[in-house]
């Protein structure tokens, strides 16, 4: 299933649903929600707009590469950003925000219907 699973989205048609997708679960889904709706209104819509059309972008070019194997052009865009920014930062911990345990569960109910 996992394969069936790759093959199907590791495709450049599906470059719009998963940078979309990814935006919205990585970036929409946290702190910047919060200071979207905050009462203040931090970020306007504009604001809001803009920060999701750039990280659409950005996140389809970076799933551009991967699906077009295009990994010489992947490992500079990534060991630069690395060698460049981000050496303060916290390392990274993987967070699925419970995707794994909701697949689960759905994957259970469907054998036992």
């Amino acid at each position: 299933m996992n394969i069936q699973a790759k093959n199907e989205m590791l495709c450049s048609q599906n470059i719009n649903m998963i940078s979309k997708a990814i935006t919205h679960f990585a970036f929409r889904n946290g702190p910047i929600e919060d200071m979207h709706a905050h009462p203040n209104n931090q970020l306007s819509e504009s604001d809001m707009k803009t920060l999701n059309k750039f990280m659409v972008n950005r996140i389809a070019y970076i799933f551009t590469l991967i699906i077009e194997e295009r990994c010489l052009e992947f490992e500079f865009l990534v060991k630069t950003t690395d060698s460049m920014f981000g050496h303060g930062w916290d390392e990274a911990e993987p967070d699925d925000g419970d995707t794994r345990k909701i697949l689960e569960m759905m994957l259970k109910r469907s054998r036992t219907n």
